[in-house]
């Protein structure tokens, strides 16, 4: 299994005040966080099940006005 990264990009020291400069000025970055803690495999899949769905439901939608 692939190594997870931390979240620890968001503890540094470095980009801390970055960060809360974002969240400050109303940005989530919690979707961010998560997609840190996924490999680069999982990122992809998650991706790829996304995009499956979005073209399904435009498929239906053109049927549907077609």
């Amino acid at each position: 299994m692939a190594e997870r990264k931390s979240s620890r990009v968001f503890e540094s020291p470095k980009g801390s005040d970055a960060i809360q400069r974002a969240i400050d000025y109303g940005i989530d970055i919690s979707l961010l966080k998560a997609n840190l803690e996924l490999s680069p495999l999982e990122r992809m899949e998650s991706h790829d099940a996304h995009l499956n769905e979005m073209v399904d439901l435009q498929e239906r939608v053109a049927k549907l006005n077609g």
